[in-house]
């Protein structure tokens, strides 16, 4: 999973800083207990088990709507507090994996405040808030792996699914043949035996639950979720 969320670093959600975190190799280990016998795994647990029990209150909130037919997923902060809770227990245990994790952890809450994810009647697109408390959004800019705006036609979608599911998700995925296929193989494409399409990663800093709700109202394909 950690190499999943280090490929996700490198696609278009986290573009004005990847280089900020690319060369780390963060490796979630086990922790040696405290004195008190406190485990990692027990501090990893706690978020996370906060995490499943999805507030319905939260997964029910309407997404934005802005001019004409676009609409923008709410953020979602819950990956991003499991990500420093687990970081700054593990400092707290003076485990060599806490800083790291601890910085992760707050990268992504620096993203969550600064990506948006909008759909409108064809396509879904990354777009940034211009500043973190504003409601103007501002284009992305190129994918920095495969180039290309950060826009897809909801046409050249092939799958998208969550990871490790919708209830618990820390990866979001779908993969679109609108990138030209000399450049499938690029960036995470290097890793799908299936080929067919280029496929992007990201972390789920948004509302997975109205990202799903509206991809299935736009006729997108889930094999897991939206079959065709």
């Amino acid at each position: 999973m950690a190499n999943l969320l280090l490929l996700a670093l490198s696609d278009a959600t986290i573009a004005p800083a990847t280089a900020f975190l690319a060369p780390a190799s963060i490796s979630i280990r086990h922790a040696a207990g405290s004195a008190a016998g406190v485990s990692a795994m027990g501090l990893w647990r706690a978020p996370v088990a906060s995490v499943a029990k999805r507030s319905r209150a939260a997964a029910s909130l309407a997404p934005r709507m802005v001019a004409g037919s676009e609409v923008i997923i709410q953020e979602d902060f819950r990956l991003a507090a499991v990500f420093l809770t687990l970081g700054l227990g593990l400092v707290a245990l003076k485990a060599p994996p806490g800083l790291p994790v601890a910085i992760f952890g707050a990268f992504l809450l620096f993203q969550t405040t600064k990506i948006r994810f909008a759909l409108d009647d064809t396509a879904f697109e990354l777009k940034r808030a211009s500043t973190p408390q504003s409601e103007e959004l501002i284009n992305s800019g190129e994918n920095i792996v495969v180039g290309g705006a950060n826009r897809w036609d909801f046409s050249t979608f092939v799958n998208y699914d969550f990871f490790p599911s919708k209830d618990l998700p820390i990866l979001v995925y779908f993969k679109e043949t609108q990138t030209p296929e000399a450049k499938w193989g690029d960036g995470p494409g290097k890793f799908d035996d299936k080929k067919g399409g280029q496929i992007h990663f990201f972390p789920a800093i948004c509302n997975v639950e109205q990202l799903n709700d509206l991809f299935i109202a736009k006729g997108v394909p889930s094999e897991r979720y939206n079959p065709k």
